[in-house]
């Protein structure tokens, strides 16, 4: 039995309940950035930036996408996207970030070998990390949803 898991799309779902997830995921990443939970929001962030790679991908492909990883995705996506806006956002400002996430999901209590780390230091880069991720899905999205409106446009004539 594979462990693989396929993405469901706008076909398998209704879209109000992709709406409901993608609102509901939002609504608690505004709360953990309220409250300085920016390790969540991190990891918040990143399930919903992955989620419109994965949408992006299946929509380039015309074919199902399995959940992946962060860096898989826009490897993957890098060699088949055909927007340069949204190549741009994924080179300049995603790969950017991933680093940084790396950095904020992995190395919360690791000290390296010869260094001194300062928590609040680290805090500062887990909450600049999670508001550039905030921009960066919103950067994607705004390309993205502007794509799909100009093909759905040119569909209806």
């Amino acid at each position: 039995m594979s462990n693989t898991k396929i993405r469901a799309t706008i076909l398998d779902i209704p879209g109000i309940d992709k709406y409901e997830i993608i609102k509901s995921a939002m609504s608690r990443f505004n709360t953990a950035i309220e409250h300085s939970f920016f390790l969540e929001a991190t990891a918040l962030i990143e399930s919903l930036i992955c989620d419109r790679l994965e949408s992006r991908i299946g929509e380039l492909t015309k074919d199902y996408v399995e959940f992946g990883t962060l860096g898989v995705l826009l490897k993957k996506l890098n060699m088949i996207e055909t927007d340069i806006i949204l190549k741009d956002i994924m080179n300049k400002n995603l790969n950017q970030w991933a680093g940084k996430r790396n950095i904020v999901i992995h190395q919360a209590a690791k000290i390296e070998l010869g260094k001194k780390k300062d928590w609040n230091e680290f805090l500062r880069l887990a909450e600049s990390t999670a508001k550039d991720g905030r921009i960066a899905f919103d950067n994607y999205n705004k390309q993205l949803q502007k794509l799909r409106r100009q093909k759905s446009s040119i569909q209806e004539k």
